[in-house]
């Protein structure tokens, strides 16, 4: 094992702990204290429905991290001394943010079409329990944070070394 994964596994380690625990938890008490009447939520109807807590975190969510954890482990493997190669018509910035932007409109698209689904299957008018849909916010943000902080660092660990 190289310096560079060994140094790689810890990063990640670390990052995943952070990213998993905040995200966890903001976005499952957000939710949670924005819903007017917690007993009878919707997915898109009315002004506090799980749209609103769920599409914008499925966009800003993946590009946020995604953007995040490459600067962060670009600068430290340039602060290690460690070498990389990015594909030859890409800069640094623009890897960065062509990755970000993939992984948010990838995750939008599944998120806005499983919601989508769900209220299709639904009965007209029917409304969800807020307590179990902030919950169940959380565990999708724990769930993108862990995916979004391995993903990149995945891609970027198969870039060759200089």
């Amino acid at each position: 094992m190289g310096s560079r994964d060994k140094l790689l596994k810890t990063f990640t380690r670390k990052q995943l702990y952070i990213y998993f625990i905040t995200n966890l938890l903001i976005n499952a008490v957000v939710p949670y204290f924005g819903f007017d009447d917690r007993h009878a939520v919707s997915l898109f109807r009315g002004a506090h429905s799980m749209a609103r807590f769920l599409i914008p975190m499925a966009i800003f969510l993946p590009f946020g991290i995604t953007f995040d954890i490459l600067k962060k482990y670009f600068t430290l493997l340039e602060k290690e001394g460690l070498a990389f190669m990015l594909p030859s018509h890409n800069s640094k910035l623009s890897f960065m943010l062509r990755m970000a932007g993939v992984n948010a409109l990838a995750t939008v698209i599944v998120v806005t079409g499983a919601m989508w689904i769900i209220h299709v299957s639904m009965p007209a008018g029917y409304s969800f329990e807020g307590t179990w849909l902030a919950i169940i916010s959380g565990v999708i943000a724990g769930g993108l944070a862990i995916l979004f902080t391995w993903l990149p660092l995945y891609v970027v660990k198969k870039l060759p070394s200089a």
